[in-house]
């Protein structure tokens, strides 16, 4: 089957990006032939590349829907790239370049499936409902996602979950030996606590939350460290934030491909977004390496985070919950000794690649006919 999907930009810039790397990488696998068109290139640019039969570079995809006159036809060139390729089905990634995928679908004949992994986009349910018509199926990364979908005029007999999901061999469990030999790759001391954030450095990904949550443990019986690895978005939000709690010790990183070295590393992990997470990728690839992850009980985490595991769910925002909760967790190898294959076999049951993929490929299979 020849399937015409979609990525804004191939580099390791939010949970989506990784996602969408990685189905298309299973798909091909599985003997599909990918047509991918994009708009900026990055690091993931060698991997499309030995993944997709076709790679073109677009100016835009993304259409706003408040600027329909003006924005069209800045569409135009990636419309002429999707019909090229002749494909069986065209997959969009996100909702924004839904209108491509719909106008290459009217050109074509190939029917669109939607993944929204994030932002269900637009706020106007009329618009929702037409584009709506003119798709075959939308996917979901969350019981979250998909009731906000429908609220806002989805169809929910065309809408249905599909959980994120990782490949354990990629997100491999790692005790003391993996440990100690990451921290020694990183510069960090073996002896310290060390807690972790990957992921965006913004507000609304509630870092200052998070080192404001650390301050109450500096100076307490444990030696705690910060490890942040991600991009910034706000770069005056972030020195500010860095910069708030004396005598905690922040090792800074910028995004990188590799993220199993740093989460070896850690002890702990933390997501304490105080916005609506879609699904919280970060959380299940943390448990995958065996670390337990503790996260703010918003969007579509709980749905991660449920049953015995509801206990690392916190408020958002919540400063002294979150600091009791990370004091707790910080000697769990020698409380909790089997915490560590419980996180990891979480994610192998319930949030593995290839479970997803498996869901994503029966729809574009049914979808194309």
């Amino acid at each position: 089957m020849r399937i015409l999907a979609n990525a804004q930009e191939l580099a390791p810039v939010s949970g989506i990006a990784s996602q969408t790397l990685e189905i298309t990488e299973e798909l091909a696998r599985r003997g599909h032939r990918v047509q991918l068109v994009h708009v900026r290139g990055g690091p993931y640019a060698e991997r499309y590349a030995a993944c997709c039969d076709t790679i073109q570079v677009v100016g835009a995809l993304d259409l706003d829907i408040r600027h329909v006159l003006r924005d069209a036809p800045r569409l135009a060139p990636a419309v002429r790239a999707g019909m090229a390729t002749h494909p069986d089905v065209v997959y969009v990634n996100r909702f924004r370049p839904l209108p491509w995928g719909v106008a290459t679908r009217a050109l074509t004949g190939a029917p669109v499936v939607c993944h929204l992994h994030g932002d269900v986009g637009l706020r106007h349910r009329s618009v929702n409902r037409g584009l709506g018509r003119l798709t075959a199926r939308f996917l979901c990364v969350s019981h979250f996602v998909r009731d906000r979908f429908v609220e806002l005029g989805g169809d929910p007999s065309r809408t249905e979950v599909v959980h994120n999901g990782v490949d354990p061999l990629e997100y491999p469990p790692g005790g003391l030996a993996e440990r100690s030999a990451a921290r020694a790759e990183l510069g960090i001391d073996d002896e310290v606590a060390l807690v972790m954030y990957f992921g965006r450095v913004g507000e609304a990904k509630g870092v200052d939350v998070l080192v404001d949550s650390l301050a109450g443990l500096v100076g307490g019986p444990r030696r705690v460290e910060l490890l942040i690895v991600g991009q910034a978005v706000d770069d005056a939000y972030e020195r500010r934030v860095l910069g708030s709690v004396p005598g905690l010790r922040i090792h800074r990183m910028a995004e990188r491909t590799d993220v199993v070295t740093p989460l070896h590393a850690a002890d702990l992990v933390v997501v304490p977004s105080v916005w609506e997470e879609p699904f919280g990728r970060t959380v299940i690839e943390g448990m995958s390496t065996g670390r337990p992850v503790i996260a703010s009980a918003v969007g579509g985490i709980p749905e991660i985070l449920g049953g015995e595991f509801e206990r690392f769910l916190v408020p958002p925002g919540d400063v002294p919950v979150l600091t009791a909760r990370i004091g707790e967790l910080l000697d769990w190898r020698d409380q909790e000794g089997d915490l560590a294959g419980a996180c990891s076999g979480l994610v192998s049951r319930r949030f593995s690649r290839a479970a997803m993929v498996d869901a994503v490929e029966r729809a574009l299979v049914d979808s194309a006919g």
